[in-house]
């Protein structure tokens, strides 16, 4: 058979990801893998006609199609994002109507699952036949046990493609675009109280876009900076190059650094605005969030409020949605809200309400406890930094340990110390019986004292 294999990373062929194509290709000699770069090439292919058609007839002559990408920030790299976007803007979908699809991608496992559905999204867009996916750690393919199953993985790939297996789409279309719409002057302005409220976008002029982040300034009483991401001067994308480990100085010599300085560190309050493109906001917006990998793993939005406007049907992504959350949240941002265009909702009230409630929760220094995403995150990046990174991610292991961000379990001696003791008392049969018994009871009664305490905390926080 023959495989199109369509590598998302901007190193090409010194992508870890494509390593695990060559192994398929060892592993399976009577197919043919024919690798087309759409991240390392995504300039050339934007300007040369001849490059893109080549890779189109790559696709369409091929019988299946193999996404191979890295994972940058909860998505695949800025680099793909814009050859997908392309594939729309120039009517191709026909080279990948009816192909077979898979997905393979290298990372840590940080945020790959939204990646995968993602693509998954895409496929079935494209009209494929998506068949599953493979989510490898970058150093997967050093164990025995991951390459039988990585075997086994393709295995059922070729044989759904021989089979001409049945297909079902698992992502429906998306709506039609509305028309854009002038949300209503906001009936006050809400007193930002010298909360430092950012506004970025990549809003054209005249788009429903920019009604929305106009009607949004509008609401802080002009007491709001607005910039648009693209002012940055962005020479490129992230290059996976990992050069800014050491001290977080990224390899491009641009504005990108200037301009996260003077707009993103000293906010406040965040508002990131940008219009649905396919499934996910603008390549725009991607190379900007990849871009921030310059930070390391460091927590870049802590302590902030952070809210999102999106131009699109956001009710229909739950994908986008769940990355631009776990975007905040995982940064130590509290999220205060997502205003979208969508129909049946009063845009304007919801833009004064968001401008309301973000001055609010920043004044208060709110931030929402961790829920899943965030906790599950940060033991991901400690175990992974700690278990190695740290040799070639300087910074990152600098801050971890001034932060006290390497807080293993079996630091905290007391809790050691008890669970040992409790664990040798529950071989008493008595005490066994007394702990199971009981056991509502004892789960409860170390909260008693902060129940206790509740009054005088709730009068004197309203006293503020």
């Amino acid at each position: 058979m023959q495989i199109a294999v369509i590598s998302g990373s901007p190193k090409g062929e010194m992508s870890v990801t494509l390593q695990y194509v060559r192994f398929l290709g060892e592993a399976f000699p009577d197919h043919t893998f024919t690798v087309v770069h759409a991240g390392r090439d995504i300039r050339a292919l934007e300007r040369e006609e001849e490059a893109w058609e080549r890779l189109l007839a790559t696709v369409a002559e091929s019988d299946s199609v193999l996404w191979a990408t890295p994972v940058y920030v909860m998505l695949v790299p800025a680099q793909l994002k814009r050859f997908i976007e392309q594939v729309g803007e120039r009517d191709a979908s026909d080279a990948f109507a009816g192909k077979y699809a898979a997905v393979l991608t290298t990372s840590i496992r940080y945020f790959d699952h939204t990646a995968h559905a993602y693509l998954h999204g895409i496929c079935d867009d494209l009209s494929m036949r998506y068949v599953g996916s493979c989510s490898a750690h970058m150093e997967d393919l050093q164990s025995e046990a991951f390459q039988e199953q990585f075997v086994l993985f393709f295995t059922d790939f070729l044989e759904a493609i021989a089979e001409r297996r049945l297909i079902q789409r698992a992502y429906p279309p998306l709506a039609a675009p509305s028309a854009p719409s002038s949300p209503a002057a906001p009936p006050a302005a809400v007193d930002t109280r010298g909360k430092r409220v950012i506004i970025l976008h990549d809003a054209d002029p005249g788009s429903g876009l920019a009604a929305m982040v106009d009607g949004l300034a509008a609401c802080y009483g002009g007491f709001a900076r607005v910039a648009d991401i693209r002012d940055a001067g962005m020479k490129g994308g992230c290059l996976g190059c990992c050069r800014c480990a050491l001290d977080n100085t990224c390899v491009y010599d641009d504005g990108y650094r200037a301009f996260w300085e003077e707009y993103v560190v000293p906010a406040d309050i965040l508002v990131m605005a940008g219009a649905v493109r396919d499934r996910f906001l603008s390549a725009a917006w991607k190379q900007f969030f990849d871009r921030s990998f310059s930070n390391g793993h460091v927590p870049a939005f802590a302590g902030k409020q952070v809210a999102y406007l999106v131009d699109g049907p956001l009710g229909h992504l739950t994908t986008l949605r769940e990355v631009l959350t776990g975007l905040a949240v995982a940064e130590g941002a509290n999220l205060a809200g997502i205003v979208s265009s969508e129909p049946g909702g009063d845009t304007g009230a919801a833009l004064h309400a968001l401008a309301e409630r973000s001055v609010r929760l920043s004044v208060w220094g709110y931030v929402a406890p961790p829920t899943f995403p965030a906790v599950a995150g940060h033991k991901i990046f400690r175990d992974e930094i700690w278990g190695g990174m740290r040799a070639i991610f300087k910074a990152d292991d600098r801050y971890y340990r001034q932060h006290g961000l390497y807080d293993f379990p079996t630091r905290d001696y007391r809790k050691r110390i008890i669970t040992r003791a409790t664990s040798f008392a529950m071989a008493i049969p008595a005490v066994r019986r007394d702990v199971v018994k009981n056991m509502p009871a004892y789960m409860i009664r170390p909260l008693e004292r902060a129940i206790a305490s509740s009054r005088v905390l709730a009068e004197r926080k309203a006293g503020r």
